[in-house]
């Protein structure tokens, strides 16, 4: 319980910073981690550790690639490192399920309060078709198209985690 407590500050205090600042300082970020390392092997001994370690690296990559692409930036990267330091592998991979859906749906009512959620499902469809008659590679439109909504990922990714913590999978 005191880990549950610990993350969801940490992931509170990210959300705060992020919305204020547009970024998620690392020394949040790599405290969380080393906390949720320790917590673990605290609990579990060398199995916690383990499950610490997974569940770090399962964070991080499941979100390298849209890091890599520019979609979002290290801090939220690391962000999710830490919910899975502090859970596992599983916890993590439900938060980023659970995060994806937040985001889309945040991501979705900014577009339509800045009435531009057509312009931008065009942009999308238009992309898309190119791609698929080899007129363009993907990840090149996905850098040099901007979709127009931009939010700190800080508020889906803790959205995420504390929908992990009540859905029951």
């Amino acid at each position: 319980m005191l880990g549950d407590l610990i993350l969801l500050l940490l992931l509170f205090l990210a959300v705060i910073y992020d919305q204020r600042e547009q970024r998620i300082p690392n020394v949040l970020a790599f405290t969380g981690l080393i906390l949720g390392i320790i917590w673990n092997i605290y609990i579990g001994g060398l199995p916690g550790a383990i499950l610490s370690i997974k569940g770090l690296a399962l964070g991080i990559g499941l979100l390298f690639i849209p890091f890599a692409l520019g979609g979002m930036g290290a801090g939220d990267v690391k962000l999710l490192g830490v919910v899975g330091a502090f859970k596992g592998g599983l916890f993590a991979f439900q938060t980023f399920i659970a995060m994806a859906l937040w985001g889309g749906l945040i991501a979705i009512t900014l577009l339509i309060k800045r009435r531009q959620l057509g312009k931008t499902l065009g942009r999308l469809w238009a992309l898309l078709l190119l791609h698929l008659f080899k007129v363009i590679k993907m990840q090149d439109a996905i850098k040099s198209h901007n979709t127009g909504v931009c939010f700190p990922y800080a508020l889906a990714i803790a959205l995420g985690a504390m929908s992990a913590y009540l859905i029951k999978w």
